[in-house]
């Protein structure tokens, strides 16, 4: 638990940083760890006294000795993590998911924008699907990278799509979607790739950016239409003789903010 906590401390994911606050709760003493760096698809590695710590999912590396224990856990519905030292396997670590606070108000939002949405994570399917049952969602579980684009490229054939990420492994699924939208707490690769971001960090922020979005296209096709309708307006007037080509031409000059 105390080299997880290390490796893990600074990460953005929320199980990384469950991670670190169960080692807080027991007052392990964490170790300082060097060379921190995330694998995408895989896990995150660092350097801790000397020694490569990797923590990664059940699955990415060989763990015969606690295949039973693994087994049993994620039919539990929890997420299993291996950590490793130096290539070998030193324990596991299960961990459960839980919903954001304000994850069931932002899924009502949205479903009533007439927004539906579809879970796409790197977890194993019995943990996804407990999540996906509360928010009577869809999901798609165990995927890698390359995976989320794959299955963002195919729903995004059938209709705009917007994917909605926070960790570097988002990022490339992110970039192939119609919008990508990040949240505020995430990695830095994750914000540089989206389009948007919820800089406060809530999910309830979606249904505001897309209601927010949809009001200024409306405006934007209001003045459209206005603008051509009075176009029109002038152009049959002036072949009328009743004004001059000058008022066709003339518009309002725009505003200015400082």
């Amino acid at each position: 638990m105390a080299l997880a906590a290390a490796v893990e401390q600074g990460a953005t994911h929320p199980l990384a940083q469950a991670i670190v606050r169960e080692a807080q709760t027991r007052d392990l003493a964490i170790p300082t760890a060097e060379s921190q760096r995330t694998l995408a698809g895989t896990g995150i590695e660092a350097q801790v006294n000397g020694e490569r710590i990797l923590i990664c999912a059940a699955g990415k590396q060989p763990a015969a000795a606690f295949a039973g224990q693994i087994s049993e856990l994620e039919n539990a519905g929890q997420t299993v993590v291996l950590v490793l030292r130096n290539e070998t396997v030193l324990g596991v670590l299960a961990l459960q998911d839980t919903l954001r606070d304000d994850a069931r108000d932002a899924i009502r939002d949205l479903h009533q924008l007439g927004v539906n949405g579809v879970i796409l994570t790197g977890d194993n399917p019995r943990a996804a699907a407990a999540i996906a049952g509360e928010l009577d969602l869809a999901f798609k579980a165990g995927l890698l990278p390359e995976d989320k684009v794959r299955a963002v490229t195919a729903l995004n054939q059938q209709a705009p799509l917007a994917m909605v990420g926070d960790g570097i492994n988002d990022a490339p699924a992110m970039k192939a979607a119609s919008i990508g939208i990040a949240m505020g707490s995430g990695t830095d690769v994750a914000l540089e790739t989206a389009d948007a971001a919820l800089t406060h960090n809530r999910l309830r922020g979606l249904a505001q950016m897309i209601t927010l979005a949809r009001a200024t296209h409306a405006n934007i096709r209001q003045n459209i239409t206005i603008a051509l309708g009075l176009k029109a307006i002038f152009l049959v007037t002036t072949l009328l003789g009743f004004t001059g080509l000058w008022l066709a031409s003339w518009r309002i000059r725009e505003p200015r903010y400082w």
